[in-house]
């Protein structure tokens, strides 16, 4: 395994400090080997690290992070946590009032291969803020970290691990969570699916959040995140992704997922309704290819994710509309009709309903 400085000369483009999003540095190095008096004269700065077997492939870290400041610490320790090495990490703050390089000061990250902070002058969204942080990277693999999530430290590793064990069509490496509730903790662990992924991310994600995936660096690039989404933008890209690239489950929980968290995407109902019209009118065409059942049941599974954050965010007028859609186009699934159950009396239908969930584990 490649030691951090050797392979901090092998990537020169890639230097310490914060910047902005037209990668103007802020603070660091100048990128010039020239005025680096550490640099090594017998090194080739256009060496490409891949063609030496002995390095262990680069994996870039994104880390996306907007007003967090008291989870994003605790973010990337796991990151410099991690039993892998070589990793680089680019943090991109999406214009928080706390700028992310301030809250990061006094982490120690000189074991990282490389560490930037880019910062968006304002405020553009999650997948903008992947998008930069893809694009700022230099790695072999993207793993991307929400900045309320962590991980444990043998996450990189056991995915790296997977990548090499698997076929050259792999393209993204998936884990499992462990998840924090109110009241416990639990291990979730993505299915197993037989057969076409892409049919059954048109219903569900079957994968998880971003956090849990690793993608190579080639799909990344090739699949951009839609800047344009607002909600369910994690499975908008599965999906497209799944369209060019197999995936591999790696059924071990490697990520630590707080419900609890503050804040959370999912929280936004009316982006949820927007992202439920966003993803019906991209991907109805593709489920039509499936056939005109397949096409009601994709329909029917929009329209309860839909209706049960409506109903976790108590909009219960919005929540009974669309899960009495949900229960309409594919009667079949018993947990529409649940969750349409729960929301016909409103906040007292809805609270029975939980304390029941909770009661039967």
């Amino acid at each position: 395994m490649l030691g951090n400085t050797t392979l901090r000369d092998r990537l020169p483009g890639f230097l310490g400090g914060a910047t902005d999003a037209s990668g103007n540095t802020d603070t660091g190095r100048d990128a010039d080997p020239d005025n680096d008096p550490d640099a090594d004269p017998d090194n080739d700065p256009d060496a490409d690290p891949d063609d030496d077997p002995d390095v262990d492939p680069l994996v870039t870290v994104v880390v996306t992070t907007y007003d967090r400041p008291s989870y994003l610490r605790d973010c990337v320790e796991s990151v410099l946590e991690q039993t892998y090495e070589p990793i680089e990490l680019v943090v991109v703050d999406d214009c928080s009032d706390t700028p992310a390089s301030e809250t990061l000061a006094e982490v120690a990250t000189e074991s990282l291969a490389g560490y930037r902070c880019v910062r968006h002058r304002t405020n553009r969204g999650v997948n903008a803020a992947r998008n930069t942080g893809v694009e700022a990277g230099t790695g072999d693999y993207v793993a991307f970290l929400d900045d309320d999530d962590r991980w444990v430290p043998e996450k990189v590793e056991r995915q790296v691990k997977a990548f090499e064990a698997a076929g050259e069509d792999v393209g993204v490496v998936y884990c499992g969570l462990q998840a924090i509730h109110e009241d416990c903790v639990r291990e979730e662990l993505p299915p197993r699916i037989d057969g076409d992924l892409t049919k059954a991310l048109l219903c569900r994600n079957v994968v998880g959040s971003m956090s849990v995936v690793m993608v190579r660096t080639d799909v990344a690039e090739a699949v951009p995140f839609d800047e344009e989404f607002e909600a369910w933008a994690d499975l908008e890209w599965f999906v497209r992704v799944s369209q060019r690239a197999a995936f591999a489950r790696l059924p071990e929980p490697l990520v630590v997922y707080e419900y609890t968290s503050h804040g959370r995407l999912s929280d936004d109902f009316e982006k949820k309704r927007r992202g439920y019209d966003s993803f019906l009118e991209r991907f109805d065409d593709v489920a039509a290819a499936y056939g005109r059942p397949f096409r009601r049941k994709m329909r029917a599974w929009a329209a309860y994710r839909a209706g049960s954050s409506a109903l976790y965010t108590g909009n219960y007028g919005e929540a009974r509309r669309l899960l009495f859609t949900a229960v309409a186009r594919y009667p079949l699934e018993p947990r529409f009709l649940t969750y349409l159950l729960a929301s016909l009396g409103g906040r007292s239908t809805h609270r029975l309903a939980r304390g029941l969930s909770r009661s039967l584990g």
